[in-house]
């Protein structure tokens, strides 16, 4: 597949920052290993962001389920293994904390929350290819 033509900067930027930031931190790690373990470590914030998502709905153990049901939901396992290289990695991520700080902005009714909606949905899209 063209990959310059079907990877959206979202995702190289991302793995980009977090290679600068580990060689800023004196880690020494190849930019390979940043791409293969990428995905774990964003299906971990997408369990993290699914609970406060839902708890912010509901309740913390409403909350807790939900992040069971994604961690064990087939269609994500199988975008969330070491090595998938692919828009999904971050793009759910970023959908379930837009959405975390989208109603959270709602509820609070205060700027802070509703900037950082529109920030991490800026993020989403260029991570997603949603006006490309």
């Amino acid at each position: 597949r063209a990959v310059g033509g079907t990877i959206y900067p979202g995702l190289m930027a991302t793995s980009g920052v977090i290679y600068n930031v580990l060689h800023w931190l004196n880690l020494p790690v190849d930019i390979r290993n940043v791409c293969i373990l990428l995905v774990p470590g964003f299906s971990a914030f997408t369990a993290w962001s699914t609970y406060m998502f839902t708890k912010e709905l509901k309740d913390e153990s409403a909350g807790l389920l939900a992040a069971i049901f994604i961690g064990i939901a087939p269609g994500y396992i199988s975008r969330s293994v070491a090595g998938s290289y692919d828009n999904e990695a971050i793009a759910i991520f970023l959908l379930m904390f837009t959405f975390y700080l989208w109603i959270k902005a709602l509820r609070v009714g205060g700027a802070f929350f509703g900037t950082a909606a529109a920030l991490f949905y800026f993020y989403m899209v260029a991570a997603w290819g949603g006006y490309a």
